[in-house]
């Protein structure tokens, strides 16, 4: 945030330069067509706008990069991995409904709970921990 704010008043600050050399040298470049002004003055506003313009395009630059940071995108990858205490043995895994063997592929995890679709009734109930006494 703060480099944000840095890179803001920098940028007001080149534009602001810029501006006024800019200006400046546009006021100059008209005072040498007058009678009176000479051909060094002409020279001399040239001088200063190429100078201001580069000012104004530093603070656009500034500005710029303020605006495309801003759009940096935060992606996170999540990986649940669970961890069932005790000794499972999910190769010996049978239906409720039907006795039909389960595997790992049948097992989800379903609004935080571990879930169980039997393949062959299509049965869906929430594996439970039973007492280890």
């Amino acid at each position: 945030m703060a480099n944000k704010t840095l890179l803001y008043v920098g940028a007001a600050v080149l534009l602001l330069i810029g501006i006024c050399l800019l200006s400046y040298g546009a006021l100059s470049v008209i005072g040498s067509t007058s009678s009176q002004g000479g051909s060094n003055w002409l020279t001399f506003g040239l001088g200063f706008g190429c100078v201001g313009a580069l000012f104004l395009a530093g603070g656009a630059w500034m500005i710029y990069a303020v605006y495309r940071g801003a759009k940096t995108e935060v992606v996170q990858k999540v990986t649940m991995q669970v961890d069932l205490p005790g000794e499972t043995k999910i190769e010996e895994m049978k239906c409720r409904s039907c006795g039909g063997s389960l595997s790992a592929d049948n097992i989800k995890m379903i609004a935080g709970a571990p879930t169980v679709e039997c393949p062959y009734c299509g049965t869906v109930y929430q594996l439970t921990e039973e007492p280890k006494w």
